[in-house]
């Protein structure tokens, strides 16, 4: 994710290999000089900004705040559940129509929960979409929407703006 300042869309339907049905996620991400992150989980009521050195998580539904040493990878780490991405291992490329590349990646560790990450790229190098699959086989569509423009984010005063939340506080 070493992006310049960008917000973006990301929609991920989780396609059950057992039961025949799908979820969906709708995530909002504002991107701040590749470094530092907001994310919008509308669907589940909450807020998540990393800067360098740590993450702030709040569950507005719960009416609490979490404090966590964390780095942006963490947050990745953290979005994909079920293993270290780094941990894929490049197996083939694939041209596809309207100048996409398809990108095909095999996970090398055997405890991880990902069996494969096809990753889909536009002419211009530009991420567009993931696809997970673990070893249950269920998939994981990740899609990517760039905005025109750039939202911003401030990161809010907890002691001014969220008074009546608790507070989790995790760091070392």
């Amino acid at each position: 994710m070493n992006l310049e300042s960008t917000s973006l869309d990301l929609t991920q339907v989780i396609d059950w290999r057992f039961g025949g049905k799908q979820d969906t996620i709708w995530i909002e991400m504002d991107i701040k000089a590749g470094h530092r992150f907001h994310l919008l989980l509308a669907d589940f009521g909450m807020e998540i900004y990393v800067t360098d050195t740590e993450m702030m998580t709040l569950n507005h539904v719960r009416k609490q705040i979490l404090y966590e040493n964390a780095s942006p990878d963490a947050l990745l780490k953290q979005l994909f559940v079920g293993g270290d991405l780094n941990d894929a291992r490049f197996k083939g490329e694939r041209v596809l129509n309207d100048s996409l590349r398809q990108l095909k990646f095999k996970f090398s560790d055997d405890f991880s929960d990902w069996e494969s990450l096809q990753v889909t790229l536009d002419a211009k190098d530009i991420l567009k979409q993931l696809t997970l699959i673990d070893y249950d086989g269920n998939r994981y569509l990740i899609s990517l929407h760039y905005l025109a423009q750039f939202r911003g984010f401030k990161i809010p005063d907890i002691k001014q703006d969220y008074l009546l939340y608790q507070i989790a506080d995790l760091r070392d």
